[in-house]
């Protein structure tokens, strides 16, 4: 009987020590797939850009007649040909955060789904199926995971710090038609009881008390102004990784063209 006892404890112990290994494992693929993907879509933009730029050098051809030449801006050709559903590009100097925008149907395709719609632990970050890049809302709502290694939006967090808003108060979009600064004015951390993602508001003093709420709720304090006539972005993670549970946190700016 203890000979008996003594083996289930073994085939126990060997069970919950392969179950672990697995999980591992699989953790450790996530980020390598995650890293690996995005490294293939951020080369496809970069050259893009740069032979763009070369062109424009060579060419001597004028911002003007580049939008009037084309409907969506040259540097998303290449990227649509892999995937017609990015609708952007977002990034932040000096950060991991350099990332293609998706755009689906629904808010859960792409919280498994990399940039080629390939099932990815990771996801993508993604635009509210809500919004459209063609008529921008007054609230424009962009989701990602919180990646560990600081990568997609794994570094909103660091947000909540004033110094590190301080340092990197301006957040780059680039959506297929126009090209946006971001002014950061607010950050914090809050459940999903707060509705931070409204996209629309009925009047402008709705509007202007849904940012004087946020600007409440924000633990940094930057210098911008936020009025009736202005559209804001709003970045949203889940606190732990790929681990979805009720608490956010929260990056929101100001659109300004370039």
């Amino acid at each position: 009987m203890k000979k008996w006892k003594t083996n289930l404890l073994t085939v126990l112990y060997l069970a919950i020590f392969l179950y672990a290994g697995f999980a591992l494992v699989k953790y450790v693929y996530t980020y390598y797939e995650s890293s690996k993907s995005l490294k293939e879509v951020q080369t496809i933009y970069a050259e893009t850009l740069a032979t763009i730029q070369k062109e424009v050098v060579d060419e001597e051809i004028s911002d003007a007649e580049i939008k009037s030449k084309y409907t969506i801006r040259p540097q998303f050709h290449d990227l649509l040909a892999v995937n017609d559903r990015i609708v952007g590009w977002i990034s932040v100097d000096n950060t991991k955060l350099n990332n293609p925008i998706l755009h689906a149907d629904n808010n859960e395709f792409y919280l498994n789904h990399n940039y080629k719609d390939r099932e990815s632990r990771a996801g993508s970050v993604f635009m509210d199926y809500r919004n459209d890049t063609l008529d921008i809302s007054r609230n424009t709502i962009l989701y990602g995971h919180a990646m560990k290694d600081g990568t997609m939006f794994g570094s909103l967090k660091n947000y909540l710090n004033q110094d590190y808003a301080n340092a990197h108060p301006t957040i780059y979009l680039d959506t297929l038609y126009e090209g946006y600064d971001v002014e950061v004015f607010a950050a914090y951390e809050t459940t999903i009881d707060f509705y931070y993602i409204e996209t629309e508001f009925k009047t402008d003093e709705e509007f202007i008390q849904f940012i004087g709420e946020v600007q409440k709720r924000s633990t940094i304090d930057m210098n911008v102004d936020v009025g009736s006539d202005d559209k804001i972005i709003t970045l949203s993670t889940c606190k732990d990784s790929v681990i979805s549970d009720d608490h956010r946190f929260v990056v929101q700016g100001k659109l300004v063209k370039r």
